[in-house]
């Protein structure tokens, strides 16, 4: 290789490829290349960015890559003296949930991890399986949070908060028109 061309290879910038963009860079064009390369660049920004949850990359080889959180369907009940809390988590037991209640929310935790591990003589085989939700929500009122109660049964999480100050129902009455 001549003196001429690694003089010019060193001299090109390199920028690092960054997270969830094209590897492919568009080319300097005129006219209606270039609208064109630009139509396709912007295809491929958009397309790197709706599958970056599904596929994510890294530009270094041990970068760790956050995990997606789910969030666990619940129901939030006004039972009038207090609110009732109803929240699936299949395959969880009550060991793996952690609740925190304040006056004005409750937050809902639950992971699980598991490692298999199966040796035979010539291999080992590992697996590995890791399951996170989290969901928090804000009471409308004040509530207790000393007095919260919680029970677990079948993957089902039921918590009852008592509210600081309850609401009396009022009794509706008739108006008579003149």
């Amino acid at each position: 290789m001549s003196e001429d061309i690694r003089e010019r290879k060193r001299k090109t910038q390199v920028t690092p490829e960054s997270l969830g963009t094209s590897t492919v860079l568009p080319r300097q064009q005129t006219g209606l290349l270039k609208g064109l390369d630009d139509i396709f660049y912007d295809f491929r920004r958009s397309f790197d960015d709706l599958m970056r949850p599904f596929f994510p990359r890294s530009t270094e080889p041990f970068e760790s890559v956050e995990l997606p959180v789910k969030y666990p369907v619940t129901d939030l009940i006004d039972t009038g003296d207090s609110y009732t809390i109803k929240a699936e988590l299949p395959g969880f037991t009550k060991d793996m949930v952690d609740v925190q209640v304040n006056t004005d929310s409750i937050e809902i935790k639950a992971e699980m991890k598991d490692e298999k591990e199966n040796k035979g003589k010539n291999y080992l085989h590992r697996e590995r399986t890791y399951s996170s939700v989290q969901r928090m929500i804000a009471f409308p009122e004040e509530v207790i949070s000393a007095k919260t109660e919680g029970s677990m049964k079948d993957g089902i999480l039921e918590i009852r908060v008592p509210k600081k100050e309850p609401k009396i129902e009022e009794k509706k009455h008739k108006v008579k028109l003149k």
